[in-house]
C-alpha cells in the first residue's frame, strides 16, 4: 500500500487543521490522505459534538463496519473522545497512525482507546 508508506513518511510532521476550501479536517487528515478519492467530510469545527454524529454517518455511508479481529492495515478506527469523533488508521501489531497531541501525525498503540468501532473503506 503506496499510499500508507507515504503516511508513514508525515509521522511527526505539523498539520493544517482545515482543508484548502476551508472545512475542518482534525483527525481525519490521516484518512483524508489514505483516500483522496473518497468524498471529504466537511466537519464543523473542533469542539463540536455533532461532528462525532455526523462522522459516523459518513463513515458507515462510505464503509462497511467490521470487527476488531478484521482489522487490516488501512482500515478506520472511531471513538468518542471528549464528546467528539476521533478516527485513527489501523497500521499493524495494534498500532494506529492519528492526529492527536499537538497537532502531529504520530503512531499510537490501538488500546489508547477504550471502545471504538472499525470500518473499512469499500
Amino acid at each position: 500500500m503506496e499510499n500508507f508508506n507515504n503516511l508513514l513518511k508525515q509521522v511527526g510532521r505539523p498539520y493544517e487543521m482545515f482543508n484548502q476550501d476551508g472545512t475542518y479536517q482534525g483527525c481525519f487528515y490521516p484518512v483524508q490522505f489514505l483516500y483522496p478519492d473518497k468524498p471529504r467530510y466537511k466537519l464543523r469545527s473542533k469542539d463540536d459534538d455533532k461532528n462525532y454524529f455526523y462522522g459516523i454517518a459518513k463513515l458507515k455511508q462510505h464503509c462497511i463496519e467490521i470487527k476488531p479481529d478484521e482489522l487490516q492495515k488501512g482500515d478506520i478506527i472511531a471513538t468518542r473522545f471528549r464528546n467528539e469523533l476521533h478516527v485513527a488508521v489501523y497500521y499493524e501489531y495494534d498500532k494506529i497512525v492519528h492526529v492527536f497531541k499537538d497537532n502531529t501525525l504520530q503512531i499510537s498503540r490501538l488500546k489508547i482507546f477504550r471502545n471504538y468501532q472499525c470500518f473499512r473503506v469499500v
